[in-house]
């Protein structure tokens, strides 16, 4: 899969391939601020990463193997060198990220260099005009959702006032949490937060700092300030914060912890009862494991979002935090609270995000689509999985009509097509030349109601998503045009 280094948005492009200033350019050069993000442009093996400093010209690079999938070598040039995050003999995927911008070497200011060689690559190839490589590449942020691999996002609250998600977002934070309340406590720039992270698109789920009812407040009376903060929206997750201690104890001590299990559970009802979906949990090891009444069990409290910051809790980039404490091989993702491991790792709570320090920054392995589906519950089916439900239509069509001696005209058989007819706009079996059936190709939906990313027709089911979808953005660019009044 061919996939731009940068993200669309991120860059200016600075310097073309060809003769310049009285010698060759080898590449494409893209302006962009230092830490800008950068990405791999295919399947490939590292050759050269984080190892390597001082390099002739470019102070610091990345060179990436990818002739078994595309062909090439690529070559990164003037990479920050404590951004990079491959070291050599590490296996990448399109779209996954790298490194960030540097102004390494010899540099005019900051930017990437980026070059593209053909067969046999770097060594005993040539190099060529990066642009026609370039032209129709997809996007990181779709690549690597469809791929998968690890997306990071950041937790925030009013400590992080003036933190620009849209920014964030341009820096590969791909989620936000966002904290509602602490107790009884509203967040004053929760809305703002909110705000900024949709106009940024980033998946987004809230959470809420629970107090103990022995520290002076009810669960009920917290969670009316969560339905002030909502004023109405069921659509924002709610993680229950599991960490609330006496101070005038110390660690250790039984009185430092303040919460017990059976307040986590009323929590989550109480939730639940308002409507409110409750992904799960978070705490950590520190505090869970020292609960009065023992460590709980997570059975039944959904997932778990750990705080677990390995060695050094270190500052600085997220994506190069997490590969200093080992990546996806980090500690904590093994460490399990009442017998469930980490869904979702808070690795540090010292991140530099849109120039902002001391930010908590987290993890999760797996695809936008799987944390989308963490977040709010919600599944999208599989061609495979629409497949099956056909089949089973199709097959209880046969039981009837051999049971009731019906024709496939006649009403029951008649209708049972009319629903199929209706989910997927008919169906054109397609074959493939080894025998097997192109399942997707199989329905082509109705093109009358749009048109998907592959120009296929979309189902009634997808008219509707996309409609619900569009009455909620018209309704929150009414609440921002009235000043959130009604």
């Amino acid at each position: 899969m061919v996939t731009h280094p940068m993200r669309q948005g991120t860059y200016q492009v600075s310097s073309g391939y060809g003769p310049r200033w009285g010698t060759f350019h080898a590449g494409l050069d893209f302006a962009a601020p230092i830490g800008t993000p950068i990405y791999a442009a295919a399947d490939g093996v590292v050759v050269e990463g984080r190892e390597r400093y001082n390099v002739s010209g470019f102070g610091s690079w990345i060179w990436l193997d990818c002739q078994d999938s595309v062909g090439k070598d690529f070559i990164y040039g003037h990479v920050k060198h404590d951004g990079i995050l491959v070291k050599a003999g590490d296996r990448v995927r399109a779209g996954q990220q790298i490194g960030v911008v540097g102004n390494e070497g010899q540099s005019t200011g900051p930017h990437l260099h980026f070059e593209v060689w053909g067969a046999p690559g770097r060594l005993g190839g040539a190099h060529q005009d990066p642009a026609p490589y370039l032209a129709g590449a997809a996007q990181p942020g779709d690549t690597v959702g469809k791929q998968g691999g690890t997306l990071h996002g950041i937790d925030i609250s009013e400590h992080n006032d003036g933190l620009s998600c849209v920014k964030a977002k341009q820096e590969g934070m791909e989620f936000a949490i966002i904290r509602l309340c602490d107790g009884t406590y509203v967040d004053p720039v929760f809305h703002s937060h909110l705000a900024d992270a949709e106009q940024a698109g980033m998946l987004i789920s809230t959470y809420w700092y629970l107090r103990a009812p022995s520290e002076g407040t009810t669960i009920a009376q917290q969670v009316d300030v969560i339905d002030q903060q909502m004023g109405g929206r069921r659509d924002l997750p709610v993680w229950i914060d599991v960490e609330s201690i006496d101070e005038r104890f110390p660690p250790g001590d039984p009185r430092h912890y303040l919460l017990h299990g059976e307040d986590v559970w009323e929590a989550k009802r109480e939730l639940e009862r308002r409507g409110y979906r409750v992904p799960g949990v978070y705490s950590g090891a520190w505090y869970w494991e020292h609960m009065p009444g023992g460590e709980p069990s997570m059975q039944g409290l959904g997932a778990l979002w750990c705080s677990n910051y390995g060695d050094s809790n270190g500052v600085g980039e997220p994506r190069a935090l997490y590969a200093s404490e080992g990546g996806d091989h980090h500690p904590g993702w093994d460490y399990p609270l009442g017998d469930r491991k980490p869904d979702l790792l808070q690795f540090g709570s010292r991140g530099t995000v849109a120039g902002h320090p001391n930010v908590d920054i987290n993890a999760y392995r797996g695809t936008r689509g799987e944390l989308e589906a963490l977040f709010t519950g919600k599944q999208e089916l599989s061609m495979s999985e629409i497949q099956r439900i056909l089949d089973h239509i199709d097959r209880k069509a046969e039981e009837t009509k051999r049971y009731v001696d019906i024709r496939i005209t006649d009403p029951i058989g008649s209708d049972v097509k009319d629903i199929r007819q209706q989910l997927t706009g008919g169906r054109d079996k397609i074959v493939r030349k080894d025998g097997t059936v192109d399942i997707e190709a199989s329905y082509p939906g109705w093109k009358h109601l749009g048109l998907n990313e592959k120009g296929k027709g979309i189902t009634p089911v997808d008219a509707l998503a996309h409609m619900i979808q569009m009455i909620v953005r018209i309704e929150r660019k009414l609440d921002q045009l009235l000043g959130g009044k009604h």
